[in-house]
Protein backbone atom coordinates (compact mmCIF):
# COMPACT_ATOMS: atom_id res chain seq x y z
CA UNK A 1 0.00 0.00 0.00
CA UNK A 2 1.13 3.30 -0.57
CA UNK A 3 0.69 6.15 1.47
CA UNK A 4 1.17 10.04 1.08
CA UNK A 5 2.91 11.24 4.10
CA UNK A 6 1.38 14.43 5.68
CA UNK A 7 3.63 14.61 9.10
CA UNK A 8 7.22 13.74 9.51
CA UNK A 9 7.17 11.86 12.71
CA UNK A 10 5.61 9.30 10.36
CA UNK A 11 8.69 8.46 8.71
CA UNK A 12 11.27 10.38 10.36
CA UNK A 13 13.18 7.23 12.15
CA UNK A 14 12.64 5.25 9.22
CA UNK A 15 14.30 7.41 6.89
CA UNK A 16 17.44 8.48 9.09
CA UNK A 17 17.84 5.06 10.04
CA UNK A 18 18.41 3.86 6.21
CA UNK A 19 20.26 7.03 5.25
CA UNK A 20 23.33 6.21 7.56
CA UNK A 21 23.50 2.43 6.19
CA UNK A 22 25.61 2.48 3.01
CA UNK A 23 23.70 -1.15 2.27
CA UNK A 24 20.08 1.27 2.39
CA UNK A 25 21.05 4.84 1.32
CA UNK A 26 20.21 6.33 -1.65
CA UNK A 27 21.62 9.98 -2.96
CA UNK A 28 21.84 12.31 -2.38
CA UNK A 29 23.48 11.67 1.28
CA UNK A 30 21.25 12.92 4.73
CA UNK A 31 23.85 13.90 6.86
CA UNK A 32 22.56 14.95 10.06
CA UNK A 33 19.00 13.81 11.68
CA UNK A 34 18.11 17.45 11.59
CA UNK A 35 18.66 17.80 8.20
CA UNK A 36 16.68 14.77 7.70
CA UNK A 37 13.80 16.29 9.53
CA UNK A 38 14.14 19.60 7.58
CA UNK A 39 14.27 17.16 3.92
CA UNK A 40 10.98 15.65 4.64
CA UNK A 41 9.23 18.49 5.90
CA UNK A 42 10.12 20.94 3.25
CA UNK A 43 8.97 18.05 0.57
CA UNK A 44 5.84 18.00 2.29
CA UNK A 45 4.85 21.56 1.99
CA UNK A 46 6.34 22.15 -1.56
CA UNK A 47 3.86 22.56 -4.56
CA UNK A 48 6.10 20.36 -6.68
CA UNK A 49 7.14 17.64 -4.37
CA UNK A 50 5.87 14.47 -2.74
CA UNK A 51 6.57 12.46 0.38
CA UNK A 52 5.20 8.66 -0.10
CA UNK A 53 5.85 5.71 1.75
CA UNK A 54 5.31 1.98 0.85
CA UNK A 55 3.44 -0.53 3.52
CA UNK A 56 3.55 -4.18 3.94
CA UNK A 57 0.56 -5.40 6.21
CA UNK A 58 0.78 -2.13 8.28
CA UNK A 59 4.93 -2.34 8.26
CA UNK A 60 6.65 0.52 7.02
CA UNK A 61 9.22 -0.94 3.91
CA UNK A 62 9.68 2.62 2.51
CA UNK A 63 9.83 6.62 1.52
CA UNK A 64 10.21 8.12 -1.56
CA UNK A 65 10.38 11.57 -1.93
CA UNK A 66 10.59 13.02 -5.04
CA UNK A 67 9.84 16.55 -7.24
CA UNK A 68 8.99 17.41 -10.44
CA UNK A 69 9.02 19.74 -13.59
CA UNK A 70 5.80 19.95 -16.02
CA UNK A 71 7.59 21.82 -18.71
CA UNK A 72 10.62 19.36 -18.84
CA UNK A 73 8.97 16.11 -18.23
CA UNK A 74 11.68 15.48 -15.88
CA UNK A 75 10.98 13.71 -12.39
CA UNK A 76 14.19 13.18 -9.46
CA UNK A 77 14.24 11.03 -6.02
CA UNK A 78 16.13 12.91 -3.35
CA UNK A 79 14.95 10.08 -1.40
CA UNK A 80 14.59 6.48 -2.28
CA UNK A 81 14.92 3.89 1.07
CA UNK A 82 13.99 0.79 0.83
CA UNK A 83 14.23 -1.98 3.88
CA UNK A 84 12.35 -5.18 2.86
CA UNK A 85 10.89 -6.82 0.03
CA UNK A 86 13.17 -4.29 -2.48
CA UNK A 87 12.13 -5.62 -6.07
CA UNK A 88 8.05 -5.75 -4.60
CA UNK A 89 8.54 -2.09 -3.08
CA UNK A 90 10.91 -0.64 -5.84
CA UNK A 91 8.05 -1.38 -8.02
CA UNK A 92 5.32 -0.45 -6.29
CA UNK A 93 7.05 2.88 -6.08
CA UNK A 94 8.03 3.14 -9.34
CA UNK A 95 4.49 2.29 -10.58
CA UNK A 96 2.76 5.00 -8.12
CA UNK A 97 4.92 7.29 -9.62
CA UNK A 98 4.20 6.87 -13.15
CA UNK A 99 0.57 6.67 -12.42
CA UNK A 100 0.93 10.74 -11.46
CA UNK A 101 4.11 11.71 -13.66
CA UNK A 102 2.68 9.53 -16.87
CA UNK A 103 5.51 10.28 -19.67
CA UNK A 104 8.15 11.91 -17.62
CA UNK A 105 11.44 10.87 -17.12
CA UNK A 106 12.18 9.86 -13.45
CA UNK A 107 15.78 9.60 -12.17
CA UNK A 108 16.80 7.67 -9.04
CA UNK A 109 20.46 8.06 -7.13
CA UNK A 110 21.64 5.56 -5.38
CA UNK A 111 25.51 4.64 -3.66
CA UNK A 112 27.36 1.81 -5.56
CA UNK A 113 27.45 0.33 -1.92
CA UNK A 114 23.19 -0.71 -2.15
CA UNK A 115 23.54 -3.73 -3.61
CA UNK A 116 19.46 -4.35 -3.60
CA UNK A 117 19.13 -0.96 -5.60
CA UNK A 118 21.87 -1.73 -8.23
CA UNK A 119 20.72 -5.63 -8.54
CA UNK A 120 17.19 -4.36 -8.99
CA UNK A 121 17.58 -1.75 -11.61
CA UNK A 122 19.92 -3.93 -13.61
CA UNK A 123 17.79 -6.53 -13.36
CA UNK A 124 14.74 -4.48 -14.76
CA UNK A 125 17.07 -3.48 -17.75
CA UNK A 126 16.69 0.07 -16.60
CA UNK A 127 19.88 2.53 -17.85
CA UNK A 128 22.31 3.91 -15.75
CA UNK A 129 23.48 7.09 -17.09
CA UNK A 130 26.28 7.85 -14.65
CA UNK A 131 28.65 6.14 -12.70
CA UNK A 132 30.90 8.39 -10.64
CA UNK A 133 32.93 8.75 -7.92
CA UNK A 134 31.97 11.47 -5.27
CA UNK A 135 35.13 13.73 -4.31
CA UNK A 136 34.82 16.64 -2.06
CA UNK A 137 36.76 19.48 -0.53
CA UNK A 138 36.13 20.89 2.75
CA UNK A 139 36.41 24.42 4.43
CA UNK A 140 37.83 25.47 0.91
CA UNK A 141 40.25 28.26 1.13
CA UNK A 142 43.24 29.46 -0.95
CA UNK A 143 46.58 30.24 0.97
CA UNK A 144 47.06 33.16 -2.31
CA UNK A 145 45.55 34.00 -4.86
CA UNK A 146 46.91 33.29 -8.48
CA UNK A 147 47.06 35.71 -11.39
CA UNK A 148 43.81 34.63 -13.87
CA UNK A 149 45.17 32.37 -16.17
CA UNK A 150 44.78 33.76 -19.87
CA UNK A 151 42.82 31.26 -21.62
CA UNK A 152 39.97 31.01 -19.29
CA UNK A 153 36.52 33.02 -20.08
CA UNK A 154 33.68 33.54 -17.52
CA UNK A 155 30.57 33.08 -19.37
CA UNK A 156 27.79 35.35 -18.57
CA UNK A 157 24.38 36.36 -20.24
CA UNK A 158 26.54 38.64 -22.17
CA UNK A 159 28.80 35.57 -24.45
CA UNK A 160 26.60 32.54 -23.51
CA UNK A 161 25.06 32.12 -26.92
CA UNK A 162 28.73 31.55 -28.35
CA UNK A 163 29.11 29.21 -25.25
CA UNK A 164 25.68 27.48 -26.25
CA UNK A 165 26.71 25.78 -28.92
CA UNK A 166 30.30 24.17 -27.49
CA UNK A 167 27.83 23.25 -24.20
CA UNK A 168 25.27 21.33 -25.96
CA UNK A 169 27.83 19.39 -28.04
CA UNK A 170 28.54 17.86 -24.89
CA UNK A 171 25.36 17.81 -22.75
CA UNK A 172 23.15 16.79 -24.88
CA UNK A 173 25.03 13.43 -25.70
CA UNK A 174 25.00 12.75 -22.07
CA UNK A 175 21.55 13.35 -21.74
CA UNK A 176 22.06 15.92 -18.90
CA UNK A 177 19.02 18.36 -17.92
CA UNK A 178 21.55 21.04 -17.66
CA UNK A 179 21.60 21.33 -21.35
CA UNK A 180 22.30 25.35 -22.48
CA UNK A 181 18.51 25.88 -22.37
CA UNK A 182 18.07 25.22 -18.73
CA UNK A 183 21.16 25.97 -17.83
CA UNK A 184 20.57 29.53 -18.88
CA UNK A 185 17.32 29.38 -16.92
CA UNK A 186 19.20 29.16 -13.95
CA UNK A 187 22.29 30.85 -14.49
CA UNK A 188 22.43 32.97 -11.45
CA UNK A 189 23.26 30.02 -9.44
CA UNK A 190 26.00 28.79 -11.97
CA UNK A 191 29.56 30.17 -12.50
CA UNK A 192 30.85 28.88 -15.83
CA UNK A 193 34.08 28.96 -17.07
CA UNK A 194 35.69 28.42 -20.45
CA UNK A 195 38.73 27.80 -21.75
CA UNK A 196 38.91 29.54 -25.35
CA UNK A 197 41.86 29.55 -27.51
CA UNK A 198 42.06 31.45 -31.21
CA UNK A 199 38.24 31.99 -30.20
CA UNK A 200 37.57 28.29 -29.87
CA UNK A 201 36.06 26.92 -27.14
CA UNK A 202 37.80 23.68 -25.89
CA UNK A 203 37.09 22.74 -22.67
CA UNK A 204 34.18 23.88 -19.97
CA UNK A 205 33.09 23.82 -16.43
CA UNK A 206 30.01 24.73 -14.41
CA UNK A 207 29.41 24.78 -11.25
CA UNK A 208 25.96 25.67 -8.76
CA UNK A 209 27.67 27.78 -6.53
CA UNK A 210 26.74 29.08 -3.16
CA UNK A 211 29.13 29.61 0.18
CA UNK A 212 27.70 27.17 2.39
CA UNK A 213 27.73 24.21 -0.27
CA UNK A 214 28.78 24.44 -4.15
CA UNK A 215 28.65 21.24 -6.35
CA UNK A 216 30.70 21.34 -10.04
CA UNK A 217 28.07 19.51 -12.28
CA UNK A 218 29.91 19.08 -15.18
CA UNK A 219 33.52 19.19 -16.77
CA UNK A 220 34.12 19.29 -20.83
CA UNK A 221 36.45 18.82 -22.86
CA UNK A 222 37.08 18.11 -26.59
CA UNK A 223 37.91 14.59 -27.28
CA UNK A 224 41.63 15.83 -28.93
CA UNK A 225 42.31 18.50 -26.01
CA UNK A 226 41.98 15.78 -23.14
CA UNK A 227 44.64 14.87 -20.65
CA UNK A 228 46.80 17.70 -21.54
CA UNK A 229 46.47 19.57 -18.23
CA UNK A 230 43.30 21.91 -19.55
CA UNK A 231 41.65 19.52 -16.45
CA UNK A 232 43.57 21.17 -13.59
CA UNK A 233 43.91 24.48 -15.12
CA UNK A 234 39.97 24.84 -15.19
CA UNK A 235 39.56 23.27 -12.21
CA UNK A 236 42.40 25.57 -10.04
CA UNK A 237 40.39 28.65 -12.08
CA UNK A 238 37.29 27.54 -11.05
CA UNK A 239 38.15 27.28 -7.41
CA UNK A 240 40.31 30.69 -7.23
CA UNK A 241 37.46 32.51 -9.11
CA UNK A 242 35.17 30.70 -5.90
CA UNK A 243 36.99 31.96 -3.41
CA UNK A 244 37.14 35.46 -4.95
CA UNK A 245 33.89 35.80 -4.94
CA UNK A 246 32.68 33.65 -1.45
CA UNK A 247 35.76 33.30 0.31
CA UNK A 248 36.27 30.23 2.14
CA UNK A 249 33.65 27.91 1.27
CA UNK A 250 32.36 25.21 3.89
CA UNK A 251 31.55 22.13 1.12
CA UNK A 252 32.30 21.74 -2.40
CA UNK A 253 31.06 18.08 -4.30
CA UNK A 254 32.64 17.24 -7.39
CA UNK A 255 31.19 13.88 -9.35
CA UNK A 256 33.57 12.60 -11.57
CA UNK A 257 33.36 9.76 -13.87
CA UNK A 258 34.81 6.33 -12.98
CA UNK A 259 36.49 6.34 -16.60
CA UNK A 260 37.65 9.49 -16.31
CA UNK A 261 40.79 8.99 -14.71
CA UNK A 262 43.28 12.20 -15.57
CA UNK A 263 40.08 14.16 -14.79
CA UNK A 264 40.05 12.49 -11.29
CA UNK A 265 43.54 12.93 -10.91
CA UNK A 266 43.25 16.74 -11.30
CA UNK A 267 40.47 16.95 -8.94
CA UNK A 268 42.40 14.87 -5.90
CA UNK A 269 45.72 17.13 -6.96
CA UNK A 270 43.28 20.02 -6.10
CA UNK A 271 42.34 18.58 -2.79
CA UNK A 272 39.35 16.83 -2.87
CA UNK A 273 39.19 13.54 -0.90
CA UNK A 274 36.84 10.09 -2.56
CA UNK A 275 33.80 10.19 -0.21
CA UNK A 276 31.91 7.86 -2.39
CA UNK A 277 30.77 6.17 -5.47
CA UNK A 278 27.30 7.11 -7.33
CA UNK A 279 24.90 5.64 -9.43
CA UNK A 280 21.63 7.31 -11.69
CA UNK A 281 19.30 5.27 -13.03
CA UNK A 282 16.29 6.57 -15.81
CA UNK A 283 12.89 5.44 -15.73
CA UNK A 284 10.80 6.39 -18.30
CA UNK A 285 7.54 6.54 -16.89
Amino acid sequence: MIKTVCRVEEVIDFVWELSQNNLYASYPRIQSREKTKETVKKAINADNDNVVACYHENVLCGVCIYFWKCDEKYAQTTLFLIKEDYDKTAEELIVYISEHLPGYELYIGVPFDNENANKYFKKKNIECIESSIVTKLHDFKLQYIEPRHEFIEKITENNFKEYAIFHDKHAIALGMYYNSKNLKKDIEQFRVFAFKKDGAIYASIFVKAAKDMSEVVGLFIDGEYKNKGIESIIIDEMLMQLYNEFGTINEIIYFVDEDCTDELNSVLTAGFEIEDKYRCYKCKL
